[in-house]
């Protein structure tokens, strides 16, 4: 009778599951795959308020004096933005194209070297161009001229060798299996354009300048979908690997 008593209790009795993952483990997870379109999104925001920051637009082929004295009348403005598109903007790019060429490596098997170089060109020219962007307005709050005049032609002409570096990452990652259909087609005019933008800025030729108009606005838009794709491929990929129900010693619904 005790047996049979004891039979009856164990198979009325709720199994509680082992947890599959501590909840730090679990949290840890989550926002690595988040990071990608949390960057990318954060890179749009940093972009514009730092352009919105600036309230001068000079001339690529601006005179050292002219760029001095748009630099001593907006010191702070000037610091913001090159803080913001340069420095921080910088940085969320690389977490993205990082993240793109981690994707095309692990889950696809392609290799990345060339793009991962190009990539690593593009945000140590950026954060390069934030360093002397600062040094820009210190030579014209100190009334260098020469210098700042100097330092922001530099400035101008890395800015070509971050688009062009864009460019050829842009259009490695488009013929590739990461982005959707869509993201592909705005890489390639992003690519073409970026080719002639950085072609205007390593020249110094005002008649190009206006084609950083074209190439902004598709950098911004490459830059988020990127983040947002590829945040979605990891969560698509994490609920794949997620063992089924019933799966690590734990029944079925259907079985407690």
């Amino acid at each position: 009778m005790r047996n049979l008593t004891l039979r009856l209790a164990a198979n009325h009795m709720t199994i509680a599951p082992s947890p599959r993952y501590t909840s730090s483990k679990a949290d840890g997870s989550a926002w690595r795959t988040r990071m990608p379109a949390v960057a990318g999104i954060a890179y749009v925001v940093a972009w514009t308020a730092g352009l919105a920051a600036w309230p001068v637009n000079l001339a690529l082929s601006a005179t050292a004096e002219q760029t001095a004295a748009a630099y001593r009348a907006h010191p702070a403005e000037a610091v913001v933005q090159y803080l913001l598109v340069e420095g921080l903007a910088g940085i969320l790019l690389g977490i993205v194209l990082a993240g793109a060429l981690r994707t095309a490596s692990k889950r696809f098997g392609v290799r990345v070297t060339g793009p991962a170089v190009l990539s690593a060109i593009a945000v140590l020219t950026s954060l390069t161009q934030c360093v002397l962007g600062l040094l820009v307005t210190a030579a014209a709050a100190g009334g260098r001229t020469a210098s700042c005049g100097t330092l922001s032609d530099l400035v101008n002409r890395l800015d070509g060798v971050k688009m062009l570096a864009l460019a050829a990452a842009a259009l490695w990652i488009a013929a590739g299996p990461v982005l959707p259909r869509w993201l592909r087609v705005v890489a390639v005019a992003l690519g073409l354009a970026l080719v002639v933008s950085g072609y205007g800025y390593l020249a110094l030729a005002d008649g190009l300048g206006w084609t950083a108009y074209v190439s902004g606005p598709l950098l911004l838009l490459w830059v988020a979908g990127t983040g947002v794709a590829v945040t979605r491929q990891r969560s698509a990929r994490e609920r794949a690997l997620l063992p089924a129900d019933g799966a690590d010693g734990i029944p079925p619904q259907g079985a407690r």
